[in-house]
């Protein structure tokens, strides 16, 4: 009988060593998923209503930071990644400020993509980065094609991919314009709008575009122009 008390004892105390290990373990977590929520919640409002106020996107960097103080994750660092980016946009941010915004915004995403490779819209962060700031073609060109690479058929970065691409067309090779052309028409079938304002804008005579499409799919090239022959 005694022996059998002893050994429930000891199953309880083990099970009880147990839990107070897991919850050690998981305590550091669960403070960094507390500490970043607000991050979160101003990211998914960001997505709908496309604002942050400026006074709040210094308080959600030092959110982010202490985050990722308590716990290293990729999903910190692109939002962190994110809100820097956010900043360096945002008009109030003063001029001096804006360049090291958007490098901290590249460095972040690059940690980010460093533990998880599969984010096609923090690779596109990377290129837009490197393209606002007159970076080397190379440089823009490589995360662009990664950023298609792993989300190929997402829809709110095709426009934003073609436009990239249209202005450094000069400066890809075969596999890029391939890509390049794949995103124009996938643009073309989904997001025809936007498409077109990307067009209006980087290619109106549709010079590129037409060197694209001519022989692989002048039906969508006629159609391009007839829709752009509409806003002259």
């Amino acid at each position: 009988m005694g022996n059998t008390i002893r050994t429930r004892l000891f199953a309880l105390v083990s099970i009880g060593l147990l839990a107070i290990a897991v919850v050690a373990l998981s305590w550091p977590r669960f403070q960094a998923s507390f500490r970043y929520l607000p991050v979160d919640i101003a990211i998914s409002r960001y997505y709908t209503d496309h604002e942050i106020p400026s006074y709040r996107l210094a308080i959600l960097v030092e959110f982010a930071r202490q985050a990722i103080g308590q716990h290293d994750h990729y999903r910190y660092h692109d939002g962190l990644s994110l809100l820097h980016y956010l900043r360096a946009l945002d008009p109030y941010t003063p001029a001096l400020e804006r360049r090291p915004a958007y490098r901290l915004a590249e460095s972040e995403a690059m940690i980010s993509l460093q533990q998880a490779p599969a984010q096609p819209a923090a690779w596109l962060r990377v290129a837009t980065v490197r393209w606002v700031l007159h970076d080397e073609p190379e440089t823009i060109i490589q995360p662009w094609k990664m950023s298609i690479f792993t989300g190929r058929t997402h829809s709110s970065l095709l426009a934003n991919r073609v436009d990239m691409g249209l202005s450094k067309r000069e400066f890809m090779d075969a596999e890029a314009v391939s890509m390049l052309r794949d995103q124009l028409l996938l643009a073309w079938r989904g997001q025809r709008g936007s498409l077109v304002r990307v067009l209006a804008r980087r290619d109106r005579d549709l010079n590129v575009t037409r060197e694209l499409l001519a022989e692989t799919d002048p039906a969508a090239l006629s159609e391009m122009e007839e829709w752009l022959e509409k806003l002259r």
